[in-house]
């Protein structure tokens, strides 16, 4: 069970993002007709602070289609002497939205790997591996960049926490 805050964060990012959307009325025909299309921008590759892959991450994200994508973020950082190495695929929504502005949904496992090497010859040093899963939501802006900003609850062996994330990367 996710505590009463982060529950209420994540209502209060979806609430954003649903007044965003209804600011924002849909081009005329007009307007259409003498804009081009524009070729959709389904690759990604991103730099993340906080977030999936712990401190900080690299990812790849591909976006299917209008509605969904799927990507991964992969991390290693050493924190006290601890390695961490973590690798997080995920599944993305994108239930609300308006051309690059849009609110987004992304759930997958995290697949963590924590070792700690022996300051001492007489200890081998300790080494543990877990597999959690995580739920984020939040507000993407995609086009040439893509920025993210997120909250997002984690569980796994040692129980659940809210987390806060968010990412700067390109489109191609």
């Amino acid at each position: 069970m996710l505590p009463r805050h982060f529950a209420s964060a994540t209502a209060l990012v979806v609430l954003v993002m649903l007044l965003h959307g209804l600011a924002f009325a849909e081009p005329t025909a007009t307007t259409t007709a003498a804009t081009p299309p524009q070729t959709p921008r389904r690759h990604a590759v991103y730099i993340e602070l906080l977030g999936r892959g712990g401190l900080w991450g690299a990812g790849y994200d591909y976006q299917i289609n209008r509605w969904l994508g799927a990507g991964a973020t992969a991390s290693f950082y050493v924190l006290d002497s601890q390695r961490v190495t973590a690798l997080c695929p995920y599944i993305a929504l994108y239930p609300l939205g308006h051309g690059h502005h849009r609110a987004f949904l992304h759930l997958g496992p995290q697949f963590m790997h924590v070792a700690t090497p022996s300051p001492v010859p007489e200890w081998n040093g300790t080494s543990s591996s877990g597999v959690g899963g995580a739920l984020s939501a939040g507000y993407e802006y995609r086009n040439r960049i893509l920025v993210r900003v997120y909250a997002m609850g984690e569980a796994g062996r040692g129980g659940a926490a809210p987390w806060l994330g968010a990412s700067l990367g390109w489109t191609f």
